[in-house]
């Protein structure tokens, strides 16, 4: 577990930005020791969902605690509108937006709206609301009529989780009809 020093040493707004909001660090740290084996019921389960009280990471709001632990269903959803809050708040002056979402990265969560809904299991549900964000945030980037002179790049580290029983590597040999990847 991270101590609280640490986090502030990390925490962006000491290293330049003027404001934050979102958890410390990856979202499968703070692990409550009694829970875990989050890999072997993947491998086993494309829906699993750990338990939600398996992790006890907060959500910062600057550099205090507003949420522990992070109720992580919600946090795309979440990160999605407070982006598009910050957006609607600076759209009349250049504004510099970093939007880092916690998810793909395990362990997977999704909002009720999009859990279980991918034939893609988790993964699947959480790239679904992900992509249904940037789609909101770019909507409202061109209904302020600012998309065409606003940058946005779109890159993450944390995917594809070969983990899962339907992922590509365990799905190599199979035949075309089982390669659904939508």
């Amino acid at each position: 577990m991270a101590s609280w020093a640490t986090m502030n040493n990390i925490c962006q707004t000491q290293n330049g930005f003027d404001s934050y909001w979102g958890i410390p660090y990856s979202n499968d740290m703070d692990s409550v020791e009694e829970w875990g084996h989050y890999r072997r019921n993947a491998e086993k389960d494309a829906h699993y969902e750990a338990p939600l009280d398996q992790y006890n990471v907060p959500i910062l709001s600057g550099n205090d605690v507003e949420e522990r632990p992070a109720m992580q269903r919600t946090l795309t959803q979440r990160y999605t509108q407070k982006a598009i809050d910050f957006i609607q708040t600076n759209h009349d002056e250049p504004f510099f937006l970093y939007l880092a979402h916690s998810m793909v990265h395990v362990p997977l969560y999704s909002s009720d709206e999009f859990r279980g809904k991918s034939m893609r299991g988790a993964y699947g549900d959480t790239i679904a609301e992900i992509d249904d964000g940037v789609g909101r945030i770019i909507g409202e980037l061109k209904r302020l009529d600012i998309a065409s002179n606003t940058l946005v790049v779109f890159t993450s580290d944390n995917g594809p989780w070969l983990l899962y029983p339907n992922s590509w590597r365990k799905r190599r040999n199979a035949s075309p009809r089982e390669r659904n990847y939508s």
